[in-house]
């Protein structure tokens, strides 16, 4: 977000909006279909009146143990205080300064709600420690852009390394602690390390070789990926590695991999064939009347 920002900011916010809102629509109403349609497939959904409109305005509520009606929505909720937080500073600071406001006042809203106990939820989730995640990877924009861009080959490799180590060490602890209440510690710090890291290898992506243009078409299917996943794992646990009865270490172990490629390809189709689609339909139909409008505020 601060390497958009510090690009443009022209419309942010408008633009996160597109970027993020379709999918997860798309997504949380499939599972209200399905929980209205199998409710015994769904543990933790609670479906009113209140969870859709809280779920669909990426607003945090708790009703019986349920979250978002999407349950993945969860980290949305941080993502989209993230954004309309960055929209308000740099309206209020500007482009450059106010990204870097934005940075500097989240991170005191952190520290005063360490110390105070928020009545609201709504103010005790955004105040909660994983908003300094947030704030580490604009951190680690500007590191990059100001001292890691420009740094020798040998220093850049070592941070590959050290970033590989991360996430060895992010694999352990999620296996040891699991979620721990020391998540900014056991888990942000290690991921801003990994992300140093493959920051690092950005010079070396050639988009002509196969490879990397796969691994690039995953990265641009990754937000599918996020919210679909969970369906593909357990229509596949349910209808196919259930039914087959195949049990013991080496099954589990393709299982597991067979899983994962095809949560790759659904992502893969799901991001062509339809969020993209979708997004550049609302932005075909949006970008000239939201123009028009920022124009005739201007004027």
């Amino acid at each position: 977000m601060a390497y958009i920002v510090n690009k443009s900011s022209d419309s942010f916010l408008y633009r996160r909006v597109i970027r993020i809102v379709p999918l997860y629509y798309a997504m949380t109403f499939l599972t209200t279909g399905l929980y209205l349609a199998k409710p015994s497939w769904f543990r933790n959904v609670v479906l009113t009146p209140e969870a859709l409109t809280k779920s669909l305005l990426f607003i945090p509520y708790h009703i019986k143990n349920s979250g978002p009606i999407l349950t993945l929505g969860w980290t949305l909720n941080y993502e989209m205080f993230f954004y309309v937080s960055i929209a308000l500073f740099i309206t209020i600071f500007g482009d450059k300064k106010g990204m870097i406001a934005c940075l500097a006042g989240l991170s005191l809203f952190v520290l005063i709600s360490s110390f105070v106990s928020w009545e609201s939820y709504v103010l005790r989730i955004w105040g909660s420690s994983m908003i300094m995640e947030f704030v580490a990877g604009g951190i680690l924009y500007y590191l990059w852009n100001h001292r890691l861009r420009t740094a020798g080959q040998s220093f850049k490799n070592a941070l590959v390394w050290v970033g590989f180590a991360a996430l060895i060490f992010l694999m352990y602890a999620e296996y040891v602690y699991g979620l721990s209440s020391h998540r900014s510690l056991l888990f942000g710090i290690p991921a801003f390390l990994v992300a140093c890291g493959f920051l690092m290898l950005e010079n070396h992506i050639n988009i002509k070789n196969k490879f990397h243009s796969t691994l690039v078409l995953l990265g641009d299917s990754s937000y599918a990926m996020y919210l679909v996943h969970p369906f593909v794992i357990y229509a596949f646990l349910r209808l196919v590695y259930v039914r087959i009865g195949l049990h013991g270490p080496v099954f589990d172990f393709l299982g597991l991999v067979f899983s994962m490629v095809l949560v790759c390809l659904v992502s893969i189709i799901l991001h062509r064939w339809f969020e993209k689609p979708l997004i550049s339909l609302l932005k075909s139909m949006l970008d000239k009347r939201f123009d028009s409008r920022k124009a005739l505020i201007k004027n």
